[in-house]
């Protein structure tokens, strides 16, 4: 039994790297639409298996480690290749569009590698610097809504021109650099306010008629989280259990999970 409730976390856990492993692949046989979908399809397992860790008291090392490996792949990698390789995307500019690709990798490694190693409370009294997540839910819910003709007919999404593709590249830029920065986040996607609407807002992603409208709703919530929540994050602070408490939470394992 000890070792089934193990292995249902970490099967979530590589559930989600073949989801990711899925975006890269279908970026690269040019099904942008599915590449963008499989990354949300990702971050929703990889925010899955550390409840059912806890759940099912299955917490282990290796999930924590393994659950790094998912994050590199599914919001460092897969984000950057759909970028890269979609038409409208930064091939067109050979040089600064390769540099902005590994700039995107690299951020998120940094971003990542940080986590692992200055957060003592796994993330329980909030993240220093934007985590990885949001700006890979960022780029797959543009992209969602570029790749629904009814969405891009009406929203001004584009990648290669416009006030639209301003915006886009000019919020992207800035979301790298506050992976790396110094901003503490809170971690609100355990509050059921949240979690609950994108949830919906994920299925909804899947009927095509309303797969833009779900992801202009998810971009907007990426922009206010990374660039406006830090402003509330005292209030959060307020709520939080005192010290050791969150040390106990972190030593109970949290399979390295960021929102």
């Amino acid at each position: 039994m000890s070792a089934w409730r193990k292995c249902v976390p970490c099967a979530c856990t590589f559930a989600a790297l073949c989801a990711g492993m899925g975006s890269i692949l279908a970026a690269g046989a040019g099904e942008f639409l599915l590449g963008a979908q499989l990354i949300l399809v990702s971050l929703i397992l990889d925010g899955l298996d550390g409840t059912l860790a806890r759940l099912l008291r299955g917490q282990t090392s290796f999930g924590a480690e393994l659950d790094t490996f998912v994050d590199i792949t599914s919001f460092g990698i897969a984000p950057a290749a759909l970028l890269y390789l979609h038409p409208d995307g930064l091939q067109r500019i050979p040089f600064w569009g390769l540099a902005l690709a590994f700039a995107y990798a690299a951020s998120g490694a940094a971003r990542l590698s940080r986590f692992r190693v200055v957060d003592p409370y796994r993330g329980q009294r909030g993240y220093l610097g934007l985590p990885i997540t949001v700006a890979a839910g960022f780029v797959a819910a543009y992209l969602i809504a570029l790749e629904c003709p009814a969405a891009a007919s009406r929203l001004p999404v584009s990648l290669s021109g416009g006030p639209g593709a301003a915006g886009f590249w000019s919020a992207l830029v800035l979301m790298l650099a506050l992976q790396v920065s110094h901003i503490r986040y809170s971690k609100p996607t355990k509050n059921p306010k949240v979690l609950i609407p994108f949830m919906v807002c994920v299925v909804m992603l899947f009927i095509r008629p309303l797969a833009g409208y779900s992801a202009m709703l998810m971009f907007v919530y990426g922009v206010w989280f990374a660039f406006i929540s830090p402003f509330f994050f005292r209030r959060f602070l307020a709520h939080l259990p005192d010290e050791e408490a969150l040390a106990e939470l972190a030593a109970a394992g949290d399979e390295g999970d960021e929102p």
